[in-house]
């Protein structure tokens, strides 16, 4: 059950913003991180950010769990390469326990033709005292008539210092940058591995999103459903996500953006439900972008566990 709480706030409040996996990013804060390296392939922006966020999860049992991030990440683009990197130092309180985390994560694309890109990524996370993660994708995208293809193949790897295992990763897709309507759909395949030391089980993603402007607002949205294997020895496992939010322009420099994030996980029995609010408060004007953001979840559980938790984060970047 810790376990599964201890997951819950690192991949739960963290108050950040939408991620494409097939086209690139158009959100107009112009600093929104792509999530593979298949976006990064087509992207066209250059920029640098830095990150602080605070989150505390405090289950009804007891044990505050308190996380913090520092992050800081940028990206470069030019006609024929793009590149995005992301350093992120993070550490995780839980009162009987303090766990430092590095993130290291590049992804570079190289536009080969008008229409044909490839792409190399690879991230690590480094976990105390020697946990490492770590995943290496090699991606590719084909854009034709502003509608993009895309595909990636991955090798995940990981290690908690006393064992190992690795499985595959494949994602397919396609979507859209045209006009002020970006899209993409796709699918996400993790495959099974039952010989090294760490099992991964077999789990299939469909997701989708949106970004869209109507006059002064942009409205972002993202679903996802995750079914699979809980382990390599059987058990079932699904995950439903959804997320969206709406960024009104308060003045020609101010912004506001209310969201809602609901997140539901079945671990073979097991319920993990998530339901967050968050605004978001910007300021952009002369390429410097600013926000502040907080985040509170309305319910969550675990089990038969109810657990609260808040989070805030400071977030200022410039666009060249």
């Amino acid at each position: 059950m810790n376990k599964i709480i201890m997951a819950a706030t690192l991949v739960g409040l963290t108050t950040t913003a939408f991620a494409n996996t097939i086209v690139p990013e158009t959100s107009r804060d112009g600093k929104t991180k792509n999530d593979s390296t298949i976006a990064v392939t087509q992207e066209m922006r250059t920029f640098v950010a830095a990150e602080y966020n605070s989150s505390n999860l405090e289950p009804d049992t007891g044990g505050d769990i308190d996380t913090t991030n520092f992050d800081f990440y940028g990206a470069w683009s030019n006609k024929m390469v793009s590149i995005e990197a992301d350093l992120d130092f993070g550490n995780v309180d839980t009162g009987a326990t303090d766990t430092d985390f590095t993130v290291y994560d590049i992804k570079a694309g190289f536009r080969l033709t008008k229409e044909f890109a490839l792409g190399l990524g690879y991230q690590m996370v480094d976990t105390d005292p020697n946990s490492e993660d770590s995943v290496i994708e090699i991606a590719a995208s084909f854009n034709m008539n502003d509608l993009i293809f895309g595909g990636s193949f991955s090798l995940v790897d990981e290690d908690n210092g006393t064992i190992d295992g690795s499985h595959n990763r494949i994602i397919l897709g396609l979507g859209s940058n045209k006009d002020n309507m970006s899209w993409e759909a796709g699918l996400q395949f993790d495959l099974e591995e039952k010989d090294d030391d760490i099992k991964s089980p077999t789990r299939t993603k469909i997701f989708a999103g949106m970004t869209t402007v109507l006059n002064n607002t942009e409205l972002d949205g993202d679903i996802d459903y995750t079914t699979g294997d809980f382990t390599t020895a059987g058990g079932d496992y699904s995950q439903f996500h959804l997320n969206f939010d709406a960024e009104f322009m308060l003045h020609k420099m101010f912004f506001i953006a209310p969201g809602i994030e609901y997140t539901l996980t079945d671990n073979d029995g097991t319920d993990t439900k998530q339901l967050d609010l968050s605004a978001d408060f910007r300021y952009r004007m002369n390429g410097i972008d600013a926000t502040f953001g907080v985040d509170y979840a309305v319910i969550g559980e675990v089990g038969t566990v109810d657990y609260d938790e808040m989070a805030w984060k400071v977030n200022v970047a410039y666009l060249f």
